[in-house]
């Protein structure tokens, strides 16, 4: 959708900037029609073909119609009174001094009158025509301009849909924690006003407040990432890496955090492949909101993480067999922040963080899901590296 945007986009400007170019075209041939043929050869024949007495002063009628029709403002203002000062002049010149103007006979004279009319009725015409050209230019670029404020309304509205939809979403992962601290709180508080101190679930309950703080904090963590890629700022501090040893001791470290729901995990990480030149920090960021996405969707099942080489790159994948996506969902769920709607996979910012730091690695993600039948989400990083 956004390559579809910057391609519209393009073309607006692209178009634009060409009615823009017709439109200079046109301004240019009306000046040097006005100053060539108006100011230089009127006046010319003029003097040529009879003066006032034949037909020139139809062709000073149809200069200065046609000077206000293929100019603007005040362009048109003084090209139109400098005609008007010039043919002036040329009369007033051919009355005191007749000796300047060329006479023929009366036929001539006539002839002189109906070919002046004829040329002045083609020269009004091509002046019309190229008015009207100027004008489709001119309607043509306000199409344009049109075109361009539709894609960005088009634009801002879906970004005002995205943030609504993030703001959901905040709102909702946050919710959940805080109830719990909530309730949790309440419960410690009623056991302390009790006679027998229940110490064995008083610290059940903190530790489970204590779980909860974490996970807004991993919540508050997460928005800091989402503004600083925003913002075109998203820190990787790269090193070399045995990816085989950081997808175990991830694995390890969150899985018995996260899981709630009876699962258990199978790895599959040869631990002999080449080392990688990455961040461990958000490849570790990338697999824990994997991980937390598979757990929360899958119920007495297995979820299996392998390790794997492909065309230059290794490629980890993060299998469950639990609740899967349909295929809409699948479809957005690495492109935007989430859906809000209660029957969609609610995956919150994770996998759109996932997405972009693997992007920023060079690497790439994707998902095979199917509703009912589990989800499969892929990764890859390369292993061509510069340690320089």
């Amino acid at each position: 959708m956004r390559n579809g945007n910057i391609t519209k986009i393009l073309n607006t400007y692209f178009h634009q900037g060409l009615a823009a170019e017709k439109k200079k075209q046109y301004h240019l041939y009306a000046w040097i029609i006005v100053i060539v043929i108006y100011m230089i050869v009127f006046p010319a024949l003029f003097f040529k073909g009879n003066g006032y007495k034949g037909g020139m002063p139809c062709f000073f009628v149809l200069a200065i119609a046609s000077t206000a029709i293929v100019l603007e403002n005040l362009e048109r203002l003084a090209a139109v009174m400098l005609e008007i000062m010039l043919y002036t002049a040329c009369c007033l010149i051919a009355y005191y001094r007749p000796q300047t103007v060329s006479l023929s006979s009366d036929f001539g004279c006539v002839l002189d009158v109906m070919i002046g009319f004829v040329i002045s009725s083609i020269l009004l015409l091509i002046a019309i025509l190229l008015r009207a050209r100027m004008f489709d230019a001119r309607h043509m670029q306000i199409q344009e301009l049109n075109r361009e404020l539709e894609v960005r309304n088009e634009t801002l509205l879906r970004y005002d849909k995205m943030k609504s939809d993030f703001l959901g979403t905040v709102a909702h992962e946050i919710n959940t924690p805080l109830a719990v601290i909530s309730a949790s709180s309440r419960d410690t508080l009623d056991l302390l006003k009790s006679q027998s101190l229940d110490i064995d679930e008083i610290t059940e309950n903190q530790m489970l407040i204590e779980k909860r703080v974490k996970r807004i904090d991993g919540i508050i963590m997460d928005l800091m990432d989402t503004v600083a890629i925003e913002n075109g700022r998203l820190p990787l501090n790269r090193q070399p890496l045995n990816l085989s040893d950081l997808l175990k001791t991830v694995c390890e470290t969150h899985f018995k955090k996260l899981d709630v729901n009876g699962n258990q995990i199978i790895y599959d990480c040869p631990m002999d492949l080449p080392h990688l030149w990455v961040d461990p920090d958000r490849i570790e960021q990338v697999m824990a909101n994997l991980l937390s996405n598979a757990v929360r969707h899958t119920k007495d099942g297995t979820i299996t993480v392998k390790l794997s080489r492909a065309d230059g790159a290794q490629v980890v994948s993060v299998t469950d067999n639990g609740e899967g996506m349909d295929a809409e969902t699948a479809r957005i769920a690495l492109k935007q922040y989430v859906s809000v709607k209660a029957d969609f996979w609610r995956h919150g910012i994770g996998l759109y963080l996932c997405r972009r730091i693997i992007a920023a690695h060079g690497g790439e993600i994707w998902i095979d899901s199917e509703k009912g039948h589990g989800t499969s989400i892929f990764f890859s990083l390369m292993e061509a590296f510069d340690y320089e």
